[in-house]
C-alpha cells in the first residue's frame, strides 16, 4: 500500500466521512454543536418600536428650535417603563418620560435622551437638543425580521447564536449528532492506574485510554467506551467487535498497529474490515491505520502518547469535527518566528509540539523541550505544531515556520 503524505492522506479520509443524523437538545448543551436544521423567526426583533435610551419620548419636529441655550418646553403627560405599555397618545407639545427597553407610545417618533433635559416644575420638561425622527429609537424587525431565517443549517452555536435562539423562543434545538467513540488502548505491558501503586519493572501506566478519552471529549465527540485489549489477536478482534456492537460510530485504537510479531490490530481490522490507509509520511506517527468495521469509523494510531495525540490531532480530529457538521475541520496555520533551531533530517515531514505566542506584531514559536515519540513533558503547555516540511534539512533560530495552532490562547 502506498505510502501516502499527510495531505493525501487527510483528503482520502474526509472525502469518504458524511454528516451524522440530527437530535433535539436543550439549549443549555447546544453550546459547540452545528445546526441541522434552519431557524425560521417566530417574531421579530425587537417585536415593538422601544426606546434605545432612558429619556423623553416626543415628536421630533418639537425639538425642532431646542438648543443649550433656548429649550423647548413639553408637558409630561406619564412614565413609561419597561415591561408596562404606555397609556397615553402623544400629541404636540407633550411628551412621556420612558425607560430603555419600553415601548414607544403612540404618536411619538423619537426619543431626547435623559442627559439632554431638564425636569421643572408642574412636569414641565426642558429639552435642550434638537431630535431627528427615529433618533433613540429601536424599530420593530430591525435585528430580525418576523419569518426570516437568522440562523441557517450548518451553523456553529457559539454563546451568541444561544442567546438568539432563546431569544427566538427556541428552548430546544435540531443540532448534528455527537459521534459515539470507542477509544481503546493495548498492550501486555501496560498497566491500569492505581494512586501509589508503582508498576513492577517492564510495565508501564495506561496514559494512552486518558489521553484519547480526554482528546475525544475536548473534540466535542462523546465517549461510547474505554477498555484495554492485550496483545492477542482474538481478543483483539473480540474487543473490537463489541465496539461495533455498542453502536460505537468510531473505534481509535493506540498501539499494536505497527509490524511486530505481538502487534495484532492491523490484522484484526484487515479481518473484521478494511484498511484504507496504511502509513503516513510523517514524524512522529508513521504508523497508522485508518479504515472502517461495517459502518464504524476505525483508526489504529502509534501507542507512543506523543504520536498518539499528533495523529489525533491530524486525522481524528478533523475526521470527528467534519461527521458533527462543522464546515471547517482544519486548524489554523500561520507563519511565526523560530526562537530557536530544530534539528530535521529530510524525507518525513515532522511536527514538532511548541508554545506560540504573539509578541510585538508577530507570532514566536519555540519547541516544548525534547521531541522524541516517548518524551511526554513535550505536550505540556503545547499550543500549536511547528510544521517542517519532508524536503527542508536541520531550521536555524530566527527562520520563519508554519505553525498549527491547536489550543484556544496565545
Amino acid at each position: 500500500m502506498t505510502i501516502l503524505t499527510v495531505e493525501q492522506a487527510l483528503e482520502e479520509l474526509l472525502s469518504k466521512i458524511k454528516r451524522l443524523g440530527s437530535e433535539s437538545v436543550y439549549l443549555s448543551e447546544a453550546v459547540g454543536r452545528v445546526l441541522a436544521k434552519d431557524v425560521v423567526a417566530d417574531i421579530s426583533l425587537p417585536s415593538f418600536d422601544n426606546s434605545a435610551v432612558d429619556g423623553y419620548a416626543v415628536i421630533a419636529s418639537d425639538t425642532a428650535n431646542a438648543s443649550p441655550n433656548h429649550a423647548s418646553v413639553l408637558q409630561q403627560i406619564e412614565t413609561i417603563y419597561a415591561g408596562a405599555n404606555p397609556e397615553k397618545k402623544i400629541t404636540n407639545g407633550f411628551t412621556s418620560k420612558i425607560m430603555t427597553g419600553a415601548p414607544l407610545p403612540e404618536g411619538a417618533n423619537a426619543v431626547v435622551m435623559l442627559e439632554d433635559s431638564t425636569e421643572s416644575e408642574n412636569n414641565l420638561i426642558e429639552i435642550h437638543t434638537q431630535v431627528q425622527a427615529g433618533q433613540g429609537v429601536r424599530k420593530e424587525g430591525e435585528d430580525i425580521q418576523l419569518a426570516s431565517t437568522p440562523l441557517c443549517e450548518g451553523t456553529l452555536l457559539h454563546a451568541g447564536e444561544i442567546g438568539i435562539l432563546a431569544a427566538l423562543g427556541q428552548p430546544k434545538v435540531n443540532v448534528v449528532r455527537r459521534p459515539r467513540v470507542a477509544v481503546v488502548s493495548t498492550g501486555d505491558e501496560v498497566v491500569e492506574i492505581s494512586q501509589g501503586v508503582i508498576p513492577p519493572k517492564g510495565k508501564i501506566r495506561n496514559s494512552n485510554r486518558y489521553l484519547l478519552s480526554a482528546l475525544t471529549l475536548q473534540t466535542g465527540a462523546a465517549l461510547q467506551s474505554a477498555r484495554h485489549l492485550p496483545d492477542e489477536l482474538e481478543p483483539t478482534m473480540r474487543g473490537l467487535k463489541q465496539c461495533v456492537e455498542s453502536g460505537a460510530d468510531v473505534i481509535v485504537v493506540a498501539g499494536g498497529v505497527s509490524v511486530g510479531e505481538k502487534d495484532y490490530v492491523r490484522p484484526a481490522l484487515e479481518k473484521l474490515g478494511k484498511l484504507d490507509i496504511w502509513k503516513v509520511n510523517m514524524k512522529p506517527g508513521k504508523p497508522i491505520a485508518i479504515g472502517s468495521i461495517g459502518d464504524t469509523l476505525f483508526f489504529g494510531l502509534p501507542g507512543n502518547p506523543v504520536s498518539a495525540q499528533v495523529t489525533w490531532e491530524l486525522f481524528v480530529r478533523p475526521a470527528l469535527l467534519k461527521m458533527m457538521g462543522r464546515s471547517n475541520s482544519q486548524r489554523m496555520q500561520v507563519e511565526a518566528l523560530l526562537e530557536s533551531n530544530i534539528s530535521h533530517s529530510q524525507g518525513r515531514t515532522e511536527y514538532v509540539r511548541g508554545k506560540v505566542r504573539w509578541r510585538n506584531g508577530s507570532f514566536h514559536v519555540v519547541p516544548t523541550g525534547e521531541q522524541g515519540s516517548g518524551m511526554m513533558h513535550s505536550l505540556q503547555d503545547m499550543n500549536c505544531l511547528i510544521v517542517i516540511p519532508a524536503d527542508e534539512t536541520n531550521v536555524e533560530k530566527g527562520s520563519t515556520v508554519t505553525v498549527m495552532i491547536l489550543g484556544d490562547y496565545l
